[in-house]
């Protein structure tokens, strides 16, 4: 299979159509899953934003290659083009929110950092007794309760809903990966800046002083700013986005190991192999037979 093949859709088992129809959709888990066996097959969303919680049940979600275990109290932020599937065990529900991209940047003009800490997905484990859970299932329900309805003012409605969902997971998102003082102002616009050159640029494997150069600091002060902002070195963003989309070649389609390394920018499919086993602990060949 290859990578062209992994379906798009604005929702699961729906071809795109010419604009995203409201300002939010949100279904229950049962809903949508009972009509494909439980079973979300492999697929990704090209300009759609995706916020899951479980109340009960469970199962596995796979993201990018990597599973997690799904149980009640779980959130999951799913944002645009990250390959994804679940299998949920029978009786699973919750909630599923979608949001389309254009939306998402309108909720968020005020705040220049939230769309960027929206763009990797994220799981979020919640004790049902918790606070947190409490407000975003009263937070899903209301809004899904107003999306039933065709009420005047609906369109307003359900962008209030939108706006209160995402603002959770922001949170929620900014709490988990925040360093254990928060980084200084303007740190967190640099590295969103960094992390969108990296996504536009990682398969030609230009060195971090290019990097440096395009977004106008020096080298010593991108990484500390990655360091302190995401707790990672600037060359580890850069490693690890050639790592993910490494994965999602091995997992997602059958293109031989000697043509994923050349998709990825290497010249040598050797060096490749080398430089993934170096992260993942396993041959390229070895990690696609677990997959």
């Amino acid at each position: 299979m290859s990578d062209q093949s992994v379906p798009a859709y604005w929702l699961y088992g729906e071809r795109r159509t010419d604009r995203f129809p409201d300002a939010l959709h949100i279904e229950t888990i049962v809903s949508r899953s009972t009509l494909h066996d439980w079973r979300i097959e492999p697929h990704r969303h090209q300009s759609l934003h995706q916020f899951f919680l479980i109340a009960r049940g469970g199962g596995t979600a796979r993201i990018d290659g990597v599973d997690h275990r799904l149980a009640p109290g779980t959130a999951v932020l799913m944002p645009p083009l990250h390959i994804h599937e679940f299998r949920f065990e029978r009786g699973t529900d919750g909630f599923v929110a979608s949001i389309a991209e254009l939306g998402l940047r309108r909720l968020f003009d005020a705040e220049a950092d939230a769309h960027n800490e929206l763009m990797r997905p994220a799981v979020f484990g919640l004790g049902l007794d918790d606070a947190e859970y409490a407000e975003l299932a009263g937070v899903m329900q209301a809004a899904l309760t107003e999306f039933a309805r065709n009420q005047g003012g609906r369109e307003v409605a359900l962008t209030a809903h939108a706006g209160l969902i995402a603002l959770w997971f922001w949170r929620a998102t900014r709490r988990a990966r925040a360093d254990s003082a928060p980084p200084r102002d303007g740190h967190a616009a640099l590295v969103g800046r960094f992390i969108e050159c990296v996504e536009a640029d990682f398969r030609s494997h230009r060195p971090l002083e290019a990097y440096a150069r395009r977004l106008g600091v020096s080298v010593p002060h991108l990484s500390r700013t990655c360091r302190e902002t995401l707790g990672l070195s600037a060359v580890r963003v850069i490693h690890d986005r050639m790592m993910l989309e490494a994965r999602r070649h091995l997992v997602y389609t059958s293109m031989p190991v000697s043509q994923i390394a050349f998709a990825l920018g290497f010249s040598d499919p050797a060096y490749f192999s080398r430089f993934f086993a170096a992260r993942a602990g396993v041959a390229p060949s070895d990690y696609r037979a677990a997959a």
